[in-house]
């Protein structure tokens, strides 16, 4: 049937869109967009997160392997004290030993220099977040009657920043063997029991050593840290050349080969 047979009715029935379909449309067109924008906000973020979690975790604890290393070098020689006193709950004073590496990034042993060390922790003015910071001195002398003048200005360096404590958990804690005397001593056994104030008097028998800190996002990363981004981090080094041994009047003195 060509056109020109169709009834003018017919022809004249061109009915389009109406206003209440075109704005129906519309919205439903806007909250497609929307939903779209929002998954996408909701992806950005998670990676967000992921991304800042994993990067505050492998610097918290590449922070954290470096001190461990410094504390298992820390028995330089029989008879020298590892932990110094004042050693408390936010600082560890200790005697280490560490090699300079050579151009291939390799240990020179015949370099190996013995240092006091200082690892400080500062909470933030006004957050619970803070730094740890090393202060080191060269020694002088030989083993196992090092000294070290600490009224030189020492080498110092950042450790890491975002750190507080793991709840009520001190970031240093030391521990002593089991002596005689002891409630419920074992000896041989390190005693768990830990305290956070080394005095003169305790230093020679303190051979172990945890560290505990937490690490958060800071910076642009704090903008968008969440609950779950705190890694809390904890390490310990037992200080000692040989076996702790169980025979009656042995102190199991940190650092000894017997």
């Amino acid at each position: 049937m060509s056109p020109l047979s169709y009834p003018p009715a017919a022809l004249r029935s061109e009915r389009g869109y109406t206003l209440i379909e075109l704005l129906v449309a519309m919205v439903t067109g806007i909250i497609v967009t929307l939903a779209a924008f929002s998954l996408l906000d909701f992806t950005r973020s998670d990676v967000s997160r992921i991304t800042d979690r994993a990067h505050v975790d492998q610097t918290g604890r590449v922070a954290l392997e470096n001190i461990m290393l410094q504390l298992h070098s820390a028995c330089v020689a029989p008879l020298v004290t590892p932990i110094q006193p004042p050693s408390t709950a936010t600082t560890i004073k200790f005697i280490s030993e560490s090699s300079p590496l050579n151009a291939y990034k390799e240990p020179v042993s015949s370099l190996s220099t013995v240092r006091l060390r200082e690892i400080i922790y500062t909470p933030a003015a006004g957050k619970s977040e803070g730094t740890l910071t090393e202060k080191s001195w060269p020694s002088s002398g030989k083993a196992p009657n090092y000294t070290f003048n600490e009224t030189e200005a020492p080498t110092e360096r950042k450790l890491l920043t975002g750190v507080q404590q793991t709840e009520s958990v001190p970031i240093f804690q030391y521990y002593r063997y089991y002596r005689e005397g002891d409630t419920g001593a074992k000896l041989g056994q390190l005693n768990p029991n830990p305290t956070t104030a080394v005095v003169e008097a305790e230093a020679e028998v303190i051979a172990k050593v945890t560290v505990s800190f937490t690490v958060a996002p800071e910076g642009h990363e704090s903008a968008f840290a969440k609950g779950d981004r705190a890694v809390a981090l904890e390490d310990s080094a037992i200080l000692r050349l040989a076996p702790s041994s169980e025979a009656s009047g042995n102190p199991n003195y940190p650092c000894t080969q017997t």
